[in-house]
């Protein structure tokens, strides 16, 4: 198939795309793959292989990771009737704990060209192709993020709620899980 579009019509339900981000090496910054990991599970989808590009699956919802975001995510998401954006957050930036918000396209110009937030991701993506998903982001507290693989107790207890948090979001956009 051509076009994003095309693709979307091959599908009569609603399609989502969970993108997690973050740095895998700083401990917490690498809960949205462990969220990625437990959601998976809990929806009772096979286990999950570290894909980092949104592609052609009939997994719903469909999951990737990535280090950080960039504007080449925009044709990937086009076709997807929602997305959510899973990333940790620091204490002091005024979020709950467990902190989820409706986004809206809005490009904001940034130092670093290569690296966006989740609200300019869907701004190229209704620029570049006429539509965009309905956006989330979903962020947890991290506690911290010194070198390491493993998240503390506090953020791990704090991604358990975040999951429950995105099976509810699913299944009041009407997504449900098949893979």
């Amino acid at each position: 198939m051509d076009s994003a579009r095309e693709r979307q019509e091959v599908h009569s339900e609603a399609r989502a795309l969970i993108i997690g981000y973050g740095n895998i090496s700083r401990r917490d910054d690498s809960v949205a793959m462990h969220i990625i990991r437990r959601l998976r599970d809990r929806l009772g989808m096979p286990e999950w292989q570290g894909e980092s590009e949104p592609n052609e699956t009939d997994e719903n919802p469909a999951t990737i990771f990535l280090h950080q975001l960039a504007p080449e995510l925009a044709e990937g998401i086009a076709h997807y009737d929602l997305v959510v954006f899973v990333d940790a957050h620091v204490e002091g930036v005024g979020w709950e704990p467990v902190h989820r918000q409706e986004i809206t396209p809005a490009y904001r110009a940034n130092m670093v060209t290569h690296h966006l937030k989740p609200d300019s991701v869907l701004a190229f993506c209704r620029s570049l192709y006429g539509r965009c998903p309905k956006g989330y982001i979903v962020s947890v507290l991290g506690h911290d993020f010194d070198f390491g693989e493993e998240l503390s107790p506090a953020t791990s207890a704090l991604a358990d709620e975040a999951v429950e948090g995105l099976v509810d979001l699913l299944r009041t956009e009407g997504i449900g899980a098949n893979g």
